[in-house]
């Protein structure tokens, strides 16, 4: 194997060379931090912000649920009292029903019918 013969000089201008390099080095790790930390403090806002208006939205997407719900259930509601009186409006247009009814809750009465109304 070859035997390296060259020496490091220890003067003056190697030493503050040397010294030179050792703060550069230094500088730019804390360039290198404090960017660092900028960027993860930017990253964490950003992240901060989207999650605020996700979980904004959230609650307004259950909200909306809630009101469809709701809506729904008047709805189905409303269509059965619709059936309701649309069956009753049919029957009123019966004649026959309509006598009955006549009779039944009004008391009237045919000519040459009596009625008994009896207390229980």
């Amino acid at each position: 194997m070859a035997q390296h013969r060259v020496t490091k000089l220890n003067n003056a201008y190697t030493r503050a060379r040397e010294q030179q390099g050792q703060f550069n080095r230094s500088y730019r790790t804390q360039v290198h931090l404090r960017r660092a930390a900028l960027i993860g403090g930017v990253f964490m806002i950003i992240t901060l912000i989207l999650g605020f208006q996700l979980w904004s939205a959230h609650r307004q997407l259950n909200r909306v649920d809630a009101q469809i719900s709701t809506a729904q259930t008047t709805l189905k509601h409303k269509q059965a009292q619709n059936a309701k009186l649309s069956k009753q409006n049919r029957l009123l247009k019966d004649p026959t029903y309509l006598q009955e009814l006549l009779r039944e809750k009004y008391n009237f009465a045919k000519k040459g019918e009596i009625i008994y109304n009896f207390v229980k």
